[in-house]
């Protein structure tokens, strides 16, 4: 039996793993419940204006691909700002804001949504951006866990670890409308 060891694998981070693992499993349950729905009924918004259950997906897949392009990029820098008591404190509104159940405006460059997709469409593209994401949270050196890495809109800059708390939060805040939509049109 071979006992090969593999010096060139890294590991991820063991704080980032569960927050990466609690994004998989949420996401995992929610394409499982869709799967089994006709693509018209998730294709179909409740008033003009407002996005489909298949738009919000695509929304949350938008998030992830340019929050993780941005983090890509930021890493790359010589100096990184060291989190502060100031940046603890807007992630806890963004937090807070997040699970109000407020409605919010979502930012121009995440906000321009296909007008028809195909659920498996999204999975997939879904899927890449998820495995894009792992690479970048398992190549992300020690020194910048606690170093802001990530500009929410609104809230400013993040570290990593409350990045994976923002993409969680905002995971849950739509799963709580897609929860809505399907209730809406499966009664």
């Amino acid at each position: 039996m071979s006992t090969t060891t593999y010096s060139h694998l890294q590991l991820m981070n063991p704080s980032l793993e569960s927050r990466y693992l609690k994004l998989e499993e949420s996401r995992n349950r929610l394409i499982a419940e869709l799967e089994g729905l006709d693509e018209e009924l998730l294709n179909r918004p409740t008033a003009t204006g407002k996005w489909s259950i298949n738009q919000i997906v695509a929304h949350l897949i938008q998030v992830e691909q340019l929050t993780n392009s941005y983090i890509q990029r930021k890493v790359q820098e010589e100096k990184l700002e060291s989190v502060s008591l100031a940046h603890v404190l807007r992630s806890l509104m963004l937090r807070i804001a997040l699970h109000s159940g407020m409605k919010f405006k979502a930012p121009a460059a995440v906000a321009k949504v296909p007008a028809y997709a195909h659920l498996n469409s999204l999975r997939i593209q879904w899927d890449a951006a998820r495995y894009q994401l792992e690479d970048t949270l398992t190549e992300l050196p020690q020194q910048q866990l606690d170093k802001c890495v990530f500009r929410h809109p609104y809230a400013g800059m993040l570290t990593i670890s409350q990045t994976l708390d923002f993409l969680q939060d905002h995971f849950t805040h739509h799963a709580r409308q897609i929860a809505r939509l399907r209730q809406q049109w499966l009664q």
